[in-house]
Parts: C-alpha cells; structure tokens; sequence
C-alpha cells in the first residue's frame, strides 16, 4: 500500500505576533511531489524508514501557531480520511543545513 505525504509552504510574517496569525499559507505542496521518495520520506519524517535515518523531523504535530487554512485542511481530511494521520513540520533552516552526503545507516546515501 503506497503512502502519501500532503504538505503547505508556509512563511511568517514577522511584524504580526503569533496570536495575530503572523503564518500565512503560499501553497499547497501536492502538485510538486511527484511520487512517493521513501528515502526522502523516512529521512525527513521517519516515513517508511527503512534506511534507518535518523529523522529530521518526525511526529511534532502541527506547530501550535499554524495558519488558519492548514489546521483547518488538516482537522477536515482528519476527520473524513481514516488514513490521515499524524503531522509534523519542517524549517527551511533544517532542511537547509542537511547534510546529503551522509550514508543511511542502512544502506546508500539520498539522492534528491
């Protein structure tokens, strides 16, 4: 059975505080992944990992301070979809500093 993983780009706004919405939702990322990648999956969010990375960023939920549009997009197809579950983000600095070159300790290092 395959797995999909559904994802928003986000970006704060930083003269707003975080109870004044300061996240805004850019799009929606479904349109740019093009397949199911289980090395990048289980290396990002411990999806499928057999590999065995050490996650960058598995079962964090949702941030606290997520836009309106993605929690509600979530708790919506939570609800409707029994196969949705779980949430977890990732900042561009992490994913920004990830070092590739570094073998899975399974086998083989991550091509993107």
């Amino acid at each position: 059975m395959p797995t999909d993983i559904y994802g928003f780009l986000e970006v704060r706004r930083p003269h707003l505080d975080d109870s004044a919405g300061s996240w805004i939702c850019l799009v929606d990322l479904a349109p740019l992944h093009d397949g199911m990648d289980y090395a990048a999956l289980g290396c990002l969010f411990g999806v499928r990992n057999w590999l065995s990375w050490e996650p960058v960023a598995a079962d964090r939920g949702l941030p606290t301070d997520v836009s309106a549009a993605v929690r509600n997009d979530y708790e919506k197809w939570s609800r409707l979809d029994g196969a949705v579950h779980g949430a977890t983000w990732v900042s561009w600095a992490e994913l920004r500093d990830l070092d590739l070159s570094v073998p899975a300790p399974g086998r083989g290092v991550l091509e993107i």
